[in-house]
């Protein structure tokens, strides 16, 4: 659906969004809500009434109570909810319940991404993009939203896709999806300085650029370690004139850790969890993240040693050591997550990492119920569907298992990683539901747009051979 630009609405239609400008600068906040709300939902892709309706929405809840935005709050819940219901039904309709929750809470965390998710397959890309907007505004270092916006950003051609990356290696120099994603942005803001006709093809112009940029992430890199080191220096010698500073201890660690110095990130965590007495939740979830982060890299080593060396008299040995700091980093990722739901029985994103430990665990029965509570939860549904097949299929309930992939295929429009990974369960359930006519489909879908994908290839061809 294409942005609606204000020459394109009706004459009475013009005359609304005259009204609430002119509402807007007068703080008569309700009446501004009640034009922009019904004219929504006449053209849900007019984006300009969309934003002066967010930010008189803002304004408000900053003029409002405390008290009356605590209570707001409250009644989020059920709307959302009917809004998620909605969501495949009839996703304008769905638009404007949660337009009614962000009138109160205009930064929600879980509306907004919800719109987005509605937004976009609504083919609403620009709303997509405004909804992360706000919630960057919210959070302006969360980086799976600025990820997200970012990947929006690049669908769109969008210039901004730079800055947004950018920040995400501000707060992470060493995120992966940033720097992957970086040169695609360089070369769409390179295209709009140069124009895109002398430009031709970004594709094209991230192959010719490749060398350079490179090197130039390579200095990047570098630079960025030695900036880490002088800060690291600047607040150690605040530290030690304050050695119960909490927020230094803190931020020490936390330049540790994105320098790749996982020991000194550890300590200094540990350290600033004793000095908060062991009350501060984001601290005690970051040293649970750097722990197993340590595991990660401790496997991926022993993973590495025992491939390259399987003729090594201490092997048997050394396979053993393997098994068990797989072991011991799943009963680490299993009991932080037990912990998290004892504590937060009704945080729906605690009750998937639940759901996704004990099914790590090989606990299926024990993984269901978590999972089937965290289907709520619009960031983390489509891969809570997954495991939940996954868990059919281990219980030997093929039939459900393949209708949860199928309704989690119908979900995704874009054939990214997680589509891929969705079909490619689905054909194995399918061969071991013996219908192999079902299983090749579900490959083909693969092959048709990424021959590489595990041995999809293979599978394909067979059955053609066959």
């Amino acid at each position: 659906m294409a942005v609606t630009r204000e020459s394109e609405l009706t004459p009475r239609q013009r005359e609304s969004i005259k009204k609430a400008r002119q509402a807007a600068q007068r703080d008569n906040f309700d009446y501004v809500v009640t034009l922009l709300q019904q004219l929504l939902k006449e053209v849900p892709g007019y984006l300009d009434g969309r934003k002066l309706l967010r930010e008189t929405c803002i304004r408000k809840s900053k003029a409002g109570s405390r008290i009356m935005q605590s209570l707001s709050s409250l009644s989020t819940a059920p709307a959302i909810m009917k809004a998620q219901g909605l969501a495949k039904k009839n996703g304008q309709e769905a638009l404007n319940v949660l337009e009614q929750v962000l009138v109160d809470d205009p930064f929600n965390e879980q509306a907004n991404s919800l719109m987005s998710q509605i937004a976009r397959d609504l083919d609403m890309a620009e709303t997509a993009c405004f909804a992360h907007e706000i919630l960057q505004r919210a959070k302006p270092n969360d980086i799976p939203n600025l990820l997200l916006l970012g990947k929006l950003y690049l669908e769109l051609r969008d210039p901004r896709a730079l800055e947004v990356f950018e920040a995400v290696l501000d707060v992470d120099p060493r995120n992966n999806d940033a720097l992957s994603n970086l040169k695609a942005a360089e070369a769409i803001r390179t295209m709009e300085r140069v124009g895109w006709g002398e430009a031709g093809d970004y594709r094209q112009l991230i192959k010719d650029s490749d060398e350079a940029e490179q090197l130039e992430q390579t200095a990047r890199i570098s630079k960025s370690h030695d900036a880490i080191d002088k800060l690291i220096a600047e607040h150690y010698d605040r530290f030690q004139a304050d050695p119960n500073n909490v927020l230094e201890a803190r931020k020490i660690g936390e330049l540790y850790r994105q320098k790749g110095d996982l020991p000194n990130a550890l300590a200094f965590y540990e350290h600033a969890h004793e000095l908060a007495n062991k009350a501060d939740p984001h601290i005690e979830r970051t040293i649970f993240e750097i722990r197993v982060q340590q595991y990660d890299e401790l496997i991926k080593q022993w993973e590495h040693f025992v491939a390259e060396n399987p003729d090594h008299p201490d092997h048997a040995q050394h396979a053993q050591t393997l098994e068990t700091n797989r072991k011991e980093r799943a009963d680490l990722v299993l009991s932080e997550a037990r912990a998290r739901v004892a504590k937060y029985p009704n945080d729906l994103q605690f009750r998937f990492e639940l759901g996704e430990a004990l099914f790590n665990a090989g606990q299926h029965s024990d993984a269901i119920p978590e999972l089937q509570a965290a289907l709520r939860q619009p960031n983390v549904r489509v891969r809570a569907m997954t495991l939940l097949s996954l868990c059919f299929r281990a219980k030997g309930m093929l039939d459900m298992a393949a209708k949860r992939l199928e309704e989690a295929d119908a979900e995704l429009r874009a054939m990214d990683d997680s589509k891929k990974d969705i079909l490619y369960n689905l054909g194995l359930i399918y061969e071991d539901m013996g219908d192999k006519a079902k299983a090749i489909d579900a490959f083909k879908k693969i092959y048709e747009v990424d021959y590489g994908y595990r041995d999809v290839a293979r599978r394909v061809e067979d059955s053609y051979r066959a």
